[in-house]
């Protein structure tokens, strides 16, 4: 097997992996890995196919805990904000809106930690669609809309299956669009398709051991959200180190 291909495969059973166990993740994982080896004009659509495809089963089997008024309401708030983020992108660097991130995540995780209680004590409109379009921005702009959405729904005062199954709803309405416009653009091409179906087997064992992995953690009582918040921590600290020019 080409050596390029069974790293993709590898990168994807991880992503698939991480997206199975959280929730989330699958392209915060995939695209800076993908772009080692292929080009970024590669890279972002197959991660993005998979990316949509990793949402459906976690939606099918977690379809009743989701929390679908909140999930359209951030999809909602999520839409318009492609033109801001698009705007951004032309006129603001891109280093300056991830090391915003960064920080965002880094306070929140810090203060979900630390804090006994959840930040929310219920879902509000205007700031779930301010979660929703700032994740839209970001999603056009850095091409990383989940850190919002993830931070925002970590402070619900929700269980763990409501937090992912919420997550999973949100992600699959917003894949659909930007999948769309990757397909419209010309960016889906032979070999985005070819790399997508080689790699599938390793997407669907990485998938299936994720989801194991939740099943393994909600069995023993294994704090879910605080495996969530370090590693949207982890995540905030290698956006801020990673743009900071010292």
């Amino acid at each position: 097997m080409d050596t390029t291909i069974l790293l993709i495969s590898m990168i994807i059973a991880l992503a698939g992996f991480t997206q199975g166990l959280t929730g989330f993740g699958a392209a915060l994982v995939s695209v800076p890995l993908l772009s080692l080896l292929v080009t970024a004009q590669t890279a972002v659509p197959i991660a993005a196919i998979f990316g949509w495809l990793v949402t459906l089963p976690v939606v099918w089997k977690m379809r009743h805990s989701i929390q679908r008024q909140t999930g359209l309401i951030l999809f909602a708030g999520s839409i318009p904000a492609s033109f801001v983020g698009a705007k951004l992108l032309a006129n603001m660097p891109s280093q300056y809106i991830l090391i915003t991130m960064g920080v965002v995540l880094i306070v929140s995780s810090i203060h979900s930690m630390t804090s006994k209680k959840p930040l929310f004590k219920k879902t509000s409109v205007p700031i779930t669609i301010g979660a929703g379009f700032t994740s839209g921005v970001l999603g056009a702009s850095v091409g990383e809309s989940g850190p919002p959405v993830i931070a925002y729904t970590s402070m619900q005062p929700w269980t763990a299956d409501q937090t992912k199954s919420t997550l999973a709803f949100f992600f699959m309405l917003q894949m659909i669009g930007a999948n769309i416009g990757f397909w419209r653009e010309g960016l889906i091409t032979e070999t985005v398709l070819s790399h997508v179906l080689s790699a599938m087997p390793a997407f669907i064992i990485g998938l299936t051991g994720g989801m194991v992995g939740y099943h393994l953690l909600q069995k023993y009582k294994i704090n879910y959200h605080r495996i969530v918040h370090i590693f949207l921590l982890v995540i905030g600290c290698a956006l801020v180190f990673k743009n900071v020019s010292f």
